[in-house]
């Protein structure tokens, strides 16, 4: 909760300095709106880690986007999910109690604000809604791998986001968020998911590449 606090202290700083070096007021919401999708948009594609906590272990999410990017400033698409630091807790098998391991899958349709971007820096407001799955796995006696439970979950994961790009064709990014449980079926699965989250995550400008292998931008069929 500390290093929460720390980061998102950092990142409120680091807009406040560079807010300060602007010479000209940025332009307002609904002028930025109306620019960015009169022209037409790039891809938008990313991989994250996201770290949280549940029942005092530390969980990690790993997830890939994609999508376009509509001027800089406004991103839209789908991203893909799996919680790859399982979360233990004990059930009973027949006649026997074993240990299982819980795993999430899910999609994620987002939407992302750019609120402020330079040549190496930019800063934005993103949310997400996960829907997927979640289930219990275990090994048996003959060390078969079991799986059960399963129990469909809806999230909501708002979160600041501050990305450095370090080369012309790559970005690194950190961010806070918050994983928010709206919704669950009575699978079986009973870990709470709601937490906070600290984001790190590598962006990939994928056009620019193209663009410098090809001399050409990617073709988008969008009118």
């Amino acid at each position: 909760m500390r290093l929460l606090i720390l980061l998102f202290f950092l990142i409120s700083l680091s807009v406040s300095v560079i807010a300060q070096q602007e010479d000209e007021l940025p332009p307002r919401f609904e002028e930025t709106f109306r620019k960015s999708f009169q022209e037409k948009p790039s891809i938008d594609i990313k991989f994250d880690s996201r770290y949280s906590f549940i029942r005092n272990l530390n969980v990690r999410t790993f997830g890939a986007k994609i999508g376009l990017n509509f001027n800089q400033r406004f991103k839209f698409g789908i991203g893909i999910n799996s919680m790859i630091t399982a979360s233990s807790t004990k059930i009973s098998n027949i006649d026997d109690t074993v240990s299982v391991d819980m795993n999430y899958f899910y999609w994620s349709p987002y939407i992302e604000y750019v609120y402020y971007s330079s040549r190496k820096w930019e800063f934005s407001l993103m949310t997400q809604i996960g829907i997927g799955e979640a289930k219990y796995s275990y090994f048996d006696e003959q060390g078969n791998k079991n799986s059960g439970f399963k129990t469909m979950i809806y999230t909501y994961e708002p979160a600041m986001q501050i990305d450095y790009r370090i080369i012309k064709w790559v970005a690194l990014g950190t961010g806070i968020g918050y994983k928010l449980e709206l919704y669950r079926n009575n699978g079986g699965v009973t870990e709470p998911l709601t937490s906070p989250q600290l984001i790190l995550k590598i962006k990939i400008y994928l056009g620019k590449i193209y663009r410098t292998i090809t001399g050409r931008a990617i073709p988008i069929p969008v009118e």
